[in-house]
């Protein structure tokens, strides 16, 4: 035991000395959560500036004109329909309504009046919101002028207990990332110890390769519930992210990836001579889990020809797990397939690793 804490220690005090090592532990997930944080930390509300040309004065014009106004994602600026062409070719507003004239009088005449809504086509996402909103607009003043009542309507529940944001989503992922990054780059001292022959030393000693093993594992699980508080932490105080699971299952599922993530980068670096040569086949695993696992963006999104690759990589089941636990999220998978795959992948990395490991 004496033997495995001054290892354990060590390992510590070479972490703490190595700044690259301590800026991609700490700083770099929280500064990635921080960036998305930013862009994706609101309450997801959106709101589009919008022009209003109102040439009639008529009750219809009127009631058409404070409909729009009650539109919460619309900030609507009235002017002369010149002006808010004019603004809308220079990008200031996002689309102009312009109600003509004769729109009192043609629908009291039966006709059929039209309200004419300017926009710019380049602006593909924001006007198919805008026209969208615009058109079930017009149909609820129909209904009004009409005076027949819509006998269908669409009652909107989430199936959520409670109002989830995209950074809500986000942070498991970058909890899952940081693992990632600490298990996979975790074996990478190892190769540097076979490199300077240290290993070759170690040998040599009373010390067996399980208490060296057994040391730097630890060290590790003990970084990543580390750097696993500290992005909640910032998460909550920052975004106000928080926890709704169970904060023991969160923490199994955390040293859970934490080791098939360890035994993966000691798989990887079994062969490798030099860091140098260890570091490509790290990144080449690491680069595809990245974009292709779900952390960042959803799954739906990706082709067919590429589900197959997702089902294969540990991160997809870890970030899975994560989303479920941390905020509740519908499952990509059962929690129960997740942990199965994950326990999976770190019985057989852990058991190749043990069998093509060089210590030499």
């Amino acid at each position: 035991m004496k033997a495995f804490n001054g290892l354990f220690i060590a390992s510590f005090k070479q972490f703490f000395r190595d700044r690259t090592a301590l800026f991609f532990t700490f700083a770099f997930p929280l500064l990635f959560m921080v960036i998305f944080g930013l862009v994706f930390g609101g309450n997801g509300h959106m709101s589009y500036d919008i022009g209003l040309a109102n040439e009639a004065d008529s009750p219809v014009a009127t009631a058409i004109s404070e409909a729009l106004k009650k539109v919460s994602i619309f900030k609507v600026n009235e002017g002369e329909l010149d002006q808010g062409l004019e603004k809308l070719r220079n990008g200031d507003i996002r689309a102009v309504v312009s109600i003509p004239e004769d729109i009192q009088s043609r629908i009291a005449s039966g006709e059929a009046a039209s309200i004419s809504v300017y926009y710019d086509p380049s602006q593909t996402t924001s006007t198919q919101v805008i026209l969208s909103v615009l058109r079930q607009l017009v149909n609820e003043v129909n209904q009004q002028l009409t005076q027949q009542p819509a006998l269908i309507s669409l009652a909107e529940k989430s199936v959520q207990s409670h109002d989830l944001r995209d950074i809500d989503y986000l942070v498991p992922g970058i909890v899952a990332m940081s693992v990632l990054f600490l298990g996979l780059f975790g074996a990478l001292p190892m190769v540097d110890w076979r490199e300077k022959q240290v290993l070759k030393r170690l040998r040599a000693t009373p010390l067996s390769r399980t208490v060296v093993v057994s040391s730097q594992v630890a060290y590790r699980l003990v970084l990543a519930l580390l750097q696993t508080l500290l992005i909640l932490v910032v998460a909550y105080f920052a975004f106000d992210v928080q926890v709704v699971g169970s904060w023991l299952v969160l923490l199994g599922l955390v040293l859970l990836g934490t080791l098939a993530f360890v035994a993966l980068g000691y798989l990887a670096v079994s062969r490798a001579r030099t860091t140098e040569s260890a570091m490509p086949i790290i990144q080449l695993i690491q680069f595809p889990m990245l974009f292709l696992s779900g952390i960042f963006f959803p799954v739906d999104f990706m082709p067919d020809f590429m589900r197959p690759i997702v089902a294969a990589m540990p991160l997809t089941y870890l970030g899975d797990a994560f989303r479920q636990t941390m905020v509740n999220a519908t499952p990509l998978h059962p929690l129960t397939v997740d942990v199965a795959v994950l326990t999976a992948w770190l019985v057989v990395s852990m058991l190749l690793a043990v069998r093509l490991f060089r210590w030499d």
